[in-house]
């Protein structure tokens, strides 16, 4: 339950980075994707490498769901901010 809530907030924090750097809020979706991959990647990776121990893999799960999220902040964060000029072209598809 903390991680889901934990989930939100890391979302709608990136969202906020992107949106201060005049880029669309739905950047705040890598935050889950990077999380839900990297816990996905961190259990197959413990499971493998534990011969199914299962404490140990949720171990990995959660190092790779931070591995996942951290990676999707620094890509965030990282982001150069676009003009101000409203005629400027964005990468927006309408």
């Amino acid at each position: 339950m903390l991680e889901i809530l934990f989930l939100i907030w890391f979302c709608k924090k990136l969202a906020g980075i992107a949106r201060a750097k005049n880029r669309s809020g739905n950047w705040g979706a890598l935050g889950a994707l990077g999380w839900v991959g990297g816990e996905i990647g961190g259990l197959a990776l413990g499971f493998s490498a534990n011969n199914g121990d299962f404490g140990v893999a949720y171990l990995y799960a959660l190092l790779g769901a931070v591995g996942g999220a951290l990676g999707a902040y620094v890509i965030v964060a990282t982001r150069p901010k676009l003009p101000d000029n409203p005629d400027f072209p964005t990468a927006r598809v309408v």
